[in-house]
């Protein structure tokens, strides 16, 4: 039996968590969850709140003292992995405390797991290609994630973030920013231009930063697609960006009769496909944005690997098997010029 330290549980799944690796699990998992769950649980969380003691206290003092904290209550927490119980017994008590997908996907490298209705566990396919990155490489400085010597660090805005000082965003170290240009509304449907978005896109343009822009879609045809890439461009006009310009579409949970909503994944494929074609057409890149929970289930991403990909997952590591280029890993960055909290990101390679 491969034995292993206790993974972070990050009950809500917003905050980046530990990085850790996972083994493969056969027919039984390597843990006495049905007997000792409820321990395992409090020494996560209490690593949980370990570990957000070492992310917001950068001073070597309190990194050393939390991250010796981390490794007691591991250690500690190591000694109840002793015993096996069957992978459906697992799954049914991973289902019944409602464990984050972060923390049972620790236990298994031959599907991915995330949350649609339950809890999924999508076989890896075997006939897809993967990314090759080396996750040793990704580490944190100031706060913000890195990867090796070559990745860019990046933000996403929108009208959320108000009013942005991209001189003070550009001298605090961010390279690259990815700015809401617009969405469609999923109740009337109207193209609207995000309020923000002409002093986003040249405030940061004019203050070196690399720039690409993201379209929230609310297409019904690929008609409606074809109509947001052609406002897309119109809005973006003679500008040079350097960044993909993203479509961005996501289930609306703040009203189940959104108009998108309701779309089967072979819909949202042939809609995503047109607007990404227009943007071609024109002489820029396009690239798709989602979580695992869309890009799986929601398209058929198949029809789609001409494309790069933003993956929105919000843990310290990955675990999306397949190809992406840039991560949105925190809802919860601050950067300099922007108040309150602002999406964080990386960027891997500008190889589209």
């Amino acid at each position: 039996m491969n034995t292993r330290k206790i993974p972070t549980l990050s009950p809500n799944e917003k905050e980046p968590a530990p990085r850790r690796r996972r083994s493969r699990m056969g027919a039984q998992i390597a843990a006495p969850l049905l007997g000792a769950l409820s321990v395992l649980l409090a020494g996560a969380l209490g690593i949980a709140l370990l570990r957000m003691l070492y992310i917001d206290h950068q001073s070597k003092e309190k990194q050393a003292e939390a991250e010796a904290s981390i490794a007691q209550l591991e250690a500690q927490l190591q000694t109840t992995l002793d015993t096996t119980i069957p992978i459906e017994d697992f799954k049914n008590e991973a289902a019944r405390y409602n464990l984050s997908a972060e923390f049972i996907q620790l236990f298994f490298d031959d599907v991915i797991v995330y949350k649609d209705e339950g809890i999924v566990y999508e076989p890896i396919r075997e006939d897809w290609p993967k990314n090759s990155y080396d996750w040793s490489l990704l580490d944190r400085e100031d706060g913000r994630m890195v990867y090796g010597d070559s990745s860019m660090v990046g933000i996403d805005v929108a009208k959320f973030q108000g009013e942005i000082d991209w001189a003070k965003v550009a001298a605090d170290g961010i390279d690259y920013a990815m700015i809401r240009l617009g969405f469609r509304g999923y109740g009337t449907g109207a193209i609207v231009t995000d309020p923000y978005y002409e002093a986003n896109i040249d405030g940061a343009l004019e203050n070196g930063l690399d720039v690409g822009v993201y379209f929230f879609s609310q297409a019904t045809t690929e008609t409606e697609a074809v109509e947001e890439a052609e406002y897309v461009l119109t809005q973006l006009g003679d500008r040079t960006i350097t960044m993909p310009v993203v479509f961005d579409m996501e289930m609306v949970t703040e009203d189940p009769n959104a108009r998108a909503n309701g779309l089967t994944p072979e819909e949202r494929t042939a809609i995503t496909r047109a607007f990404c074609e227009r943007i071609a057409e024109a002489g820029l890149q396009p690239m798709i944005y989602g979580n695992p929970t869309w890009l799986l289930s929601k398209i058929k991403l198949e029809q789609l690997q001409d494309y790069p990909v933003w993956l929105a997952q919000y843990y310290r590591e990955p675990f999306y098997p397949y190809p992406f280029q840039m991560w949105q890993y925190s809802t919860t960055g601050q950067v300099d010029g922007i108040s309150g909290n602002v999406d964080l990101n990386v960027c891997f390679s500008t190889d589209w």
